[in-house]
């Protein structure tokens, strides 16, 4: 094992935690692409790289941010020809997304933009290893160890409390309970929600920002996927927003999209900002409130204050 794996979880050594796995990522990844690129190229590849191809003139390989934006942004990445024969073809641009994905995610951990928690950890976790798992990298030992020290105590508790004996009610007292018929509500169809361009202006309308203008604030251990059709699920459970909150899912997708044509990672602060990851940053997307969004996922209220830039 190539870093200390904590048996308690607080904030510092959350973050510690997150941080190791990272630069070990880039560490593994780099070596990868070293091997094949040498296997295919010779010992000599990097420098010969950087000699005949100016946009490579000062590459640095074992640059966590270099690596990682080089291969997810650089269509005609010259390195990435040491993953693509690892990746079947109709899978790459989902590959590639997800290394995007980590890159956005070492940037809040980088600028301490999440909430240090185990929950946040497991979704780094789950980013990681979607990358690292087709390539067969060493790090995947550390992700499965970070995983298990998090949830196995969790499983332990969930047991014990599992193996303690329920009392049950005398069986006179069982008699004196009424059966009881829930009523089940009638439930009207969702009227098809036609969207105009109107309509999209006018739940821009309070928009804090412009679209793209970085975001700061911390944001919330929450995490989704906006698709290219305008559907919003959610990364932890695949709940999509219309089925969560059919009243506002395909007005708000529809915007989303418009906004954000190319989809991808989606993540929100405490005030209801919804950011997208563009260029190296987290920036502004749109503001939701809690009634318009996943339930108990804000607490915020449906007036939004002016935020300066």
């Amino acid at each position: 094992m190539r870093m200390m794996i904590p048996k308690d979880y607080d904030s510092n050594s959350v973050t510690m935690t997150a941080n190791n796995l990272l630069l070990l990522m880039a560490n593994d990844l780099a070596e990868y692409i070293d091997k094949e690129m040498t296997r295919k190229q010779g010992v000599q590849w990097l420098a010969t790289l950087k000699e005949t191809n100016y946009a490579y003139r000062d590459f640095n390989l074992k640059d966590p941010a270099a690596l990682l934006k080089d291969l997810a942004r650089n269509g005609s990445s010259q390195i990435r020809q040491a993953l693509n024969s690892r990746i079947e073809r109709g899978f790459l641009k989902n590959y590639y997304d997800d290394i995007n994905v980590l890159l956005g995610e070492r940037n809040v951990w980088i600028h301490r933009q999440v909430q240090e928690t185990t929950a946040e950890l497991l979704d780094l976790v789950t980013t990681i290893v979607r990358v690292a798992t087709p390539l067969g990298l060493g790090l995947l030992a550390e992700c499965t160890a970070v995983k298990d020290s998090i949830l196995k105590p969790l499983e332990d508790t969930i047991s014990e409390v599992i193996m303690v004996p329920i009392p049950q009610p005398e069986a006179e007292k069982i008699a004196e309970i009424p059966a009881k018929i829930e009523e089940v509500p009638e439930v009207s169809p969702t009227p098809d929600i036609q969207i105009s361009l109107s309509e999209i202006v006018e739940i821009s309308a309070n928009d804090s920002f412009e679209v793209g203008d970085a975001v700061t604030d911390r944001l919330l251990s929450h995490s989704y996927v906006l698709h290219l059709n305008g559907e919003i699920r959610n990364r932890a459970t695949d709940e999509v927003l219309t089925e969560a909150n059919p009243q506002s899912a395909e007005k708000l997708g529809a915007l989303l999209i418009v906004r954000k044509p190319s989809g991808g990672r989606l993540r929100i602060t405490e005030e209801g900002y919804l950011c997208a990851f563009f260029g190296d940053k987290w920036g502004y997307l749109a503001t939701v409130n809690a009634s318009e969004w996943f339930p108990d996922h804000l607490t915020n209220s449906t007036t939004k204050t002016e935020k300066g830039r």
